[in-house]
């Protein structure tokens, strides 16, 4: 497969961000959730998260303390 240099940038980020997450989903969740939200405070952003549902796929609540 073809690869281009942000290609590689992305992909070397998300294996850092699962190693720190202990290849736990919800941790790795909790931590870009995280991430995202400074980088909102920090720009200036506001940022919405969708809260809509599919038919073929019921929203699950993730643990409150993984939102932290």
């Amino acid at each position: 497969m073809k690869s281009n240099e942000l290609l590689e940038a992305k992909y070397r980020v998300q294996r850092a961000l699962a190693e720190q997450a202990g290849d736990d989903l919800h941790q790795y969740a909790a931590n870009i959730h995280r991430i995202v939200q400074e980088a909102a405070r920090k720009y200036g952003l506001k940022l919405w998260y969708s809260h809509r549902r599919t038919r073929n796929a019921p929203r699950q609540s993730a643990p409150s303390s993984a939102l932290v």
